[in-house]
């Protein structure tokens, strides 16, 4: 396998290495774009500003990030500033093809019906909101400290507060239920969105497996998968059918001169390509790591300088966006 990266003004053009079903690796291209106002601005933590979520809605990329940023987009990386009016960092972003919500510190929300003008609505919340999930039109975010916030049109909301020792961190949803995890290797799933069975995988899984810290989680129609780091800072991933029983998967690849290797980076975001039928994480030095159905097929593509912390695919495009608000677009 060959990597070939070659660095043109702002912009990183490289290979990336993807999985069709037969399992058979073949390349594609990758743009990278940078801008030099956004590369140099800093948060007050010292840490590098960016983007921090970001989803495909009517035919176009939407990201959210630090001081309220919403770019839109477009396929080819070019970005268009559609909304920075409010300065908490927005953490997620979620549609239903009717409607836009985005959410982040302090209990921010915002709406839009248009994908262009976003209104700020209560959210009954101060603490940080970290995820958001849809399902049979009812749609459920979840926050720091445990709490749940409820809304059917997502201008409206009620919340509810789980017993919960972590910062609920991401929620995902299928036909058949939401699941939520938090930052304390704690796994949360509902029927209705009001009543909640919490499990402790660190709890359950003691003796058998690392405990974990959870970053994300993405149902499909019949996986579960959860990702983040072991308690010693290595990567994690875990799948499971029903959310009942879990395995965690092997992050082994095959580097360009053919030795096996372990994936070390840290994976922020996950997406899901159907065709392909495989998982891809968006990691931390630019990382992006596919896991296939073949559990010994990984595949290890570095595509960028920058940590990257969100991922969405569909159709021919997979766009990763991180910090200093970089943008990679990659064309299957």
């Amino acid at each position: 396998m060959s990597f070939l990266l070659t660095n043109i003004g702002n912009f990183i053009i490289g290979g990336l290495i993807c999985l069709v079903s037969s399992g058979r690796p073949f390349f594609t291209s990758a743009e990278e774009l940078h801008s030099g106002y956004y590369a140099q601005q800093k948060s007050d933590a010292g840490n590098t500003k960016g983007y921090r979520d970001i989803i495909f809605y009517n035919g176009k990329f939407l990201a959210v990030g630090n001081d309220g940023k919403i770019d839109c987009i477009n396929s080819s990386g070019e970005r268009a500033q559609v909304a920075n009016a409010y300065k908490n960092t927005l953490n997620c972003i979620i549609s239903n093809d009717q409607i836009v919500v985005a959410a982040g510190d302090n209990g921010i929300i915002l709406f839009s019906s248009d994908r262009q003008v976003f209104t700020k609505v209560e959210s009954g919340t101060d603490k940080n909101i970290n995820g958001m999930a849809f399902r049979n039109d009812l749609l459920i975010a979840g926050a720091d400290k445990g709490t749940i916030l409820i809304s059917k049109n997502g201008e409206t909301w009620n919340s509810k507060h789980i017993e919960v020792k972590g910062n609920i961190v991401s929620i995902s949803a299928n036909d058949s239920y939401w699941i939520g995890i938090t930052d304390r290797g704690e796994i949360i799933r509902s029927y209705d969105g009001l009543n909640w069975e919490i499990k402790d995988y660190n709890k359950e899984y003691s003796g058998y497996s690392k405990s974990c810290i959870f970053k994300k989680v993405l149902l499909t129609e019949n996986r579960i998968v959860i990702i983040g780091t072991h308690d010693d800072g290595s990567p994690a991933v875990l799948f499971s059918s029903l959310g009942n029983v879990w395995t965690e998967r092997l992050l082994i690849y095959h580097d360009d001169q053919g030795i096996i290797r372990s994936l070390t980076n840290k994976p922020n975001g996950i997406t899901y390509d159907p065709a392909g039928d495989q998982f891809i994480l968006a990691c931390n030095n630019g990382v992006l790591f596919s896991l296939p159905s073949c559990t010994k097929c990984n595949v290890y593509a570095k595509i960028s300088t920058n940590n990257l912390s969100a991922i969405a695919f569909t159709g021919g495009y997979l766009v990763v966006v991180g910090e200093a608000f970089s943008i990679s677009v990659v064309r299957f």
